[in-house]
């Protein structure tokens, strides 16, 4: 086991990311799972760097409408002090009613509720964005009712907002990190990795954004330097072995985006070289490269049974 420290001198930007925590006051590991967000919490806030955000991308909850949930993600953040900042990305689930697979206004009432009141996030949308020592932070989630409810549902004032915004990032000439819970359509090997047994006959936004993919996507092709995060997909780490075997990874760039989706925290993952729980990531900024280094934050250790890229268990990406 071991702390958290930068590879290189000179950090101008440290983020540990995880994704999909899923608390649930219904469900029987509740508890298990509460315990190990506070280990994760604790990794992160004993590293030698201080971060200065700690992010989740979606799925903080399994039903975002119980208001139980939520105050079970409360109790779990007191007495910790992870990161400068915390910040939560809405997910399908945190959109979701007491009894599920229904979107309801007071689940993003909750939402906007918790994120002021654990992470000081004042928000009145789901989609939001924060600057951080000068490099932009974007925040994408459904604002309406999906036609499946997996897929998110991303209104056209959000598009133009959103278009807006990496105009605006984009004169900083510094890297940008996109934050949405769905990955963009097929994705890291969607649709056939959604569910752990393979089904050749899903359909292309399965997993994915959903209908309003290729729109998000032109957003995000028109710029550079952008690195988007999703989770959802509960799909174990994987990297160059399995983009070799497989033709996808956990780490993909098309068009010139680069592409990270994230493991389940707490719950069984499935289609990875690595498919433990408690996984995340870890990003450095330096002066001319971002690196991306996936850590096990329970284990307190990096992962080094995924080799990412050139046999090394991260990313380096120059900065344009």
């Amino acid at each position: 086991m071991s702390k958290i420290e930068p590879m290189y001198d000179g950090i101008k930007l440290n983020i540990a990311i995880t994704s999909d925590n899923h608390i649930d006051i219904k469900s029987k590991a509740n508890k298990q799972r509460i315990k190990m967000i506070k280990k994760v919490l604790d990794d992160v806030e004993n590293g030698t760097q201080r971060f200065d955000a700690y992010i989740t991308v979606g799925d903080t909850t399994s039903r975002g409408g119980f208001t139980e949930n939520w105050e079970l993600v409360k109790g779990a953040f007191e007495g910790t002090d992870p990161a400068d900042n915390i910040l939560f990305t809405i997910g399908n689930h945190d959109c979701w009613g007491e009894e599920g697979y229904e979107w309801n206004t007071e689940a993003l009432a909750n939402f906007a509720k918790y994120s002021k009141e654990i992470c000081k996030n004042d928000i009145d949308k789901p989609y939001f964005s924060k600057v951080i020592k000068g490099y932009h932070f974007v925040f994408l989630g459904s604002d309406g009712v999906a036609e499946n409810e997996d897929c998110a549902d991303i209104s056209e004032e959000q598009k133009a907002w959103f278009k807006a915004e990496m105009d605006e990032a984009a004169k900083s000439g510094k890297p940008v990190f996109v934050f949405c819970h769905q990955s963009v359509n097929t994705n890291h090997g969607l649709p056939r990795t959604w569910t752990e047994k393979e089904d050749p006959n899903f359909p292309p936004e399965i997993g994915g954004i959903g209908k309003d993919s290729d729109d998000i996507k032109k957003i995000l092709d028109a710029h550079k330097n952008v690195y988007y995060f999703s989770g959802h997909s509960h799909m174990g780490l994987n990297g160059e072995k399995c983009a070799k075997k497989n033709g996808y990874s956990s780490y993909e760039t098309h068009d010139g985006v680069h592409y990270y989706n994230l493991p389940c925290l707490t719950r069984p993952n499935h289609h990875g070289e690595n498919e433990k729980t408690g996984q995340g990531l870890v990003i450095e900024v330096y002066e001319s490269k971002v690196v991306i280094r996936p850590r096990n934050f329970l284990k307190k250790k990096m992962n080094k049974k995924v080799a990412v890229q050139n046999g090394k268990p991260f990313i380096e990406e120059i900065i344009l």
